[in-house]
C-alpha cells in the first residue's frame, strides 16, 4: 500500500511539473507556452532563432535581448475561416510571440493575436479563454469548426519550422 501511495505521489508531482511540448486549443484558451529541448547553448539557440525570424517572410523582430529573448510578429493569411450561409469568410491573423532561451531549451509563448476579416472587421481573441468558440453543449460551434486546427496548426507549425531551421543551421555549422 505504501508503495502505491509513493508511486501515485511521484506521478502526480511529475505531471504537475511537466511542460507542454505542443500548443493545444481548449475552452480555457491556448496553451500558455511550450518548451522545446534542443541540445545547444542559449547563445546559439538565440542566434539561430533570430536568423529564422529574419528569414521567414511575414515575420519581423519586434524586440530582442541578446542571448535571452526574441519577441517577433508575423502574419498568417486565411488563418481562421468561418462557414455560414453557404459561404466561407476568412480572417487574417497578426500574431506576436516570445521565444526565451536557456542552455539546452527554449520557451515559445504566443502573447497576442489580432484577426481581421475581408470587411476590415478586427477582433482580438482572448488567448486565455476560448469560450466564444464553443456552444452551450461544450462543442466547438459548427461554423468555427476549423478554429482548433487553425490555432494549433499555426503555432505548432511555427515551432516545427524553427526546429527544422535550427537543425539545418547546426548541420551546416558542423559539417
Amino acid at each position: 500500500m505504501k508503495l502505491k501511495l509513493i508511486l501515485l505521489t511521484v506521478l502526480i508531482t511529475a505531471s504537475t511539473f511537466a511542460q507542454d511540448t505542443e500548443f493545444k486549443f481548449s475552452k480555457e484558451g491556448l496553451t500558455d507556452f511550450i518548451v522545446t529541448t534542443y541540445d545547444s547553448p542559449a547563445k546559439d539557440l538565440y542566434k539561430r532563432a533570430l536568423d529564422w525570424v529574419k528569414d521567414n517572410k511575414g515575420n519581423k523582430v519586434v524586440s530582442s535581448v541578446e542571448n535571452e529573448k526574441i519577441t517577433f510578429q508575423g502574419v498568417k493569411e486565411n488563418f481562421l475561416c468561418s462557414k455560414a450561409g453557404g459561404t466561407t469568410v476568412c480572417s487574417n491573423a497578426t500574431y506576436t510571440a516570445d521565444i526565451t532561451f536557456k542552455d539546452g531549451k527554449y520557451k515559445f509563448a504566443v502573447t497576442d493575436i489580432v484577426l481581421k476579416d475581408i470587411n476590415g472587421k478586427i477582433s482580438k481573441p482572448n488567448l486565455d479563454n476560448f469560450l466564444e468558440y464553443y456552444d452551450k453543449d461544450g462543442n466547438v460551434k459548427k461554423y468555427l469548426s476549423d478554429a482548433p486546427a487553425s490555432y494549433e496548426g499555426l503555432f505548432n507549425g511555427l515551432n516545427k519550422s524553427l526546429v527544422l531551421y535550427m537543425d539545418k543551421k547546426k548541420k551546416a555549422e558542423n559539417w
